[in-house]
This record gives C-alpha cells, structure tokens and sequence, in this order.
C-alpha cells in the first residue's frame, strides 16, 4: 500500500517537500484491532500545526511518521467484537490506503455511520466533523434564533458552504456571507443558500456590512478572524452572539504578526458573547447529530457542496490549496476510485 509520509518541517507555508510518498505492507489487524480500506481522506487547515506539533489533541509527529488525517474507510478484516466487515467508519487513518486502528483506543475516534443509503464522502463532509462544526456552532453555540440576522466568514468553505442551509433549517431567515471573488459569491447565493455575499477582495467591507446590517449583526459565525473579526465586532447588536469556529487569515502568520483587535471591548458594552469551541467535546452527541444532519439531506433542506480530487498522490497538493483559498466546499481526496461508484 501507499502512504505519505512527513519529511520535513514546514518552513512557514506548506510545501509538497514537506511529504514523502512511499511503499509499505498491508497491515495485519491483531487482537482487537481492524484493517480498513480507505475511501476519503479529508484535509483540513489544522494540519498545518500537526505538522509543527503545536497541537495539544493530536499526537507528535517525528520525520517519517505517517501524516495524521480523518478519513472514511470501510472494514476488510476485523478483530473487535463492534466492528464487522463491510462497516463503513469514519476515523483517523493517517494518509494511507489501508488504516489499522484498536478499536478501544479513543485516540482513533472511531464512528461508525448509520446511514448507508447516503454517500460515504458524507463521512469527510456533512455528516463528519465538518457538518457537525457547523450545526454545533450554530444551535448549541450561538443559539441562532428565527428573527437573528446572521453573518458567516470564509462562507464558502468546508464549514461556511453548509452554515446557511442549516441556519434555514433552524429557521433564521437572514443569512449573508463573506467569500473572496466573484465566483465564490456567486456560489453562495446561487447554490449555498445566502441572501447575500460580501466579496472581502473587491468590496468596501465596512460599508457592505453597514449596507446589509443597518441595525448590526445579531450572530457571527466566524472561520476567519484576524481584522474581519474586529470589523464586525464593530457592529455587534445588543446581545450578541460570535461563534469561534476558526481563524484562516492567521494559520501563516506569527503570533506576533496576530492582528491586535480594537473593538473587544464591545462584548462588554454591548451584553454580547464570544466564544469559541471544539467539536471533538460534542463527541457523545455525534450520533444525534448525524441523525439530524441526515434528515436534511433527505428531504433537500442540504444540499452538501464537495470539492473532491482523485488518488493519493494528491494529498499534499490538495491541502495546499486550503491555504490557497481555491477550494470551495469540503475539499476531500477519492482513494478508493470505487468509492461510491467513482462518481
């Protein structure tokens, strides 16, 4: 099987140097443990930290460590009593055609998915931690509410591309975001479900916000941070509320090159909350929140927007442009090129 490897620390931005492609056994499950196939590997802007160690979640990776990543695979030989074959679970796999995991190890965070008539990218995009991020930071964290004005920054991403739809299903009925470029502007009115889109390249940011906020913003839903951050804190409404999701804009930066906000003080003045989050503590509820992520998508309230490359040989360059700012929606990697038909 194939498998990537770390090769170096990243010097400042991630570099396809930084990777090694190499050749290594199929794995053997032993007592307890089980082999999958994968399907998906999903990359995500934290992989950037993996790969300097500066996580306290992940575990260290030395030079030659297999690169760490959730994907979905399916089980082609098990020893554990939970675990049978044909199972389709989503889990840590590392960046590898076939991934070994105890299955009572937490550190794997093994979650078999419970609906098979749906497509098994779901498990990297809408019914994973992506989709769960987002219904998480919406209703336990925001409690977003039906007369709330809503905004979203980086709403064309893994996360931003599903907020609407599920600020629609909770019943908010104003909902803008923030993308770069008239394309994915575009993309958020005509195919994400905005009412509106602030391009954060070409737009005069502030006047765009007090445009389409003249009474301020009630919820903020934030994958951005930095300098959008503290504009927008600038127009908070009383009782606001600004949920932490993720700060794109500063992956590159130093801390000292960290922007150094104005307009904290608003939470204060304004009764306002913010807080950030961290969805691996919504862990218990997954299976709820699969279940109800599901139902969207059956009935259309969904409609999941995937960026998916084709063969492991793509990882690198597919996280990349995560930094990049090319994708739009869930950027994921096909392993399998059988994965749900191959389509």
């Amino acid at each position: 099987m194939r498998q990537w490897v770390v090769a170096r620390r990243p010097a400042g931005r991630v570099s396809e140097a930084d990777f090694r492609l190499e050749e290594a056994p199929r794995p053997e499950p032993g007592p307890g443990e089980v082999l999958l196939r994968t399907q998906y590997l999903g990359v995500a802007p934290v992989m950037l930290r993996y790969l300097s160690n500066e996580t306290s979640f992940e575990r260290p990776l030395a030079i030659g460590d297999v690169m760490h990543g959730r994907g979905v695979g399916i089980v082609v030989a098990s020893r554990h009593p939970d675990y049978a074959e044909g199972d389709a679970v989503q889990c840590k796999l590392g960046w590898r055609e076939y991934g070994l995991i105890d299955g009572a190890d937490p550190y794997f965070m093994p979650f078999r998915m419970g609906h098979p008539d749906l497509r098994l990218s779901y498990g990297i995009s809408s019914l994973a931690l992506s989709g769960f991020t987002a219904l998480i930071g919406l209703r336990d964290i925001a409690r977003l509410g039906a007369a709330d004005r809503l905004l979203v920054s980086g709403a064309a991403g893994g996360v931003g591309s599903q907020v609407a739809f599920m600020a629609r299903a909770l019943g908010c009925e104003t909902v803008v975001g923030i993308a770069g470029g008239p394309a994915k502007c575009a993309l958020l009115t005509d195919r994400l479900g905005y009412d509106a889109a602030i391009d954060y390249k070409q737009d005069d940011l502030p006047a765009r916000l007090d445009a389409l906020f003249p009474e301020g913003i009630d919820v903020f839903f934030d994958n951005v941070g930095g300098e959008l951050l503290d504009e927008v804190l600038g127009r908070i409404r009383r009782r606001a509320r600004v949920a932490i999701c993720g700060r794109i804009s500063e992956y590159l930066k130093t801390p000292e090159e960290y922007h150094r906000p104005r307009n904290l003080y608003r939470i204060g003045l304004m009764d306002a909350k913010l807080e950030g989050f961290f969805v691996y503590d919504w862990e218990p509820q997954f299976r709820e929140l699969e279940d109800t992520i599901a139902g969207w998508i059956r009935n259309g309230a969904l409609k999941p927007l995937e960026d998916i490359d084709e063969g492991i040989e793509r990882m690198p360059a597919a996280l990349i442009s995560l930094y990049e700012g090319s994708n739009a929606g869930v950027r994921m990697v096909r392993i399998d090129p059988a994965a749900d038909g191959g389509t």
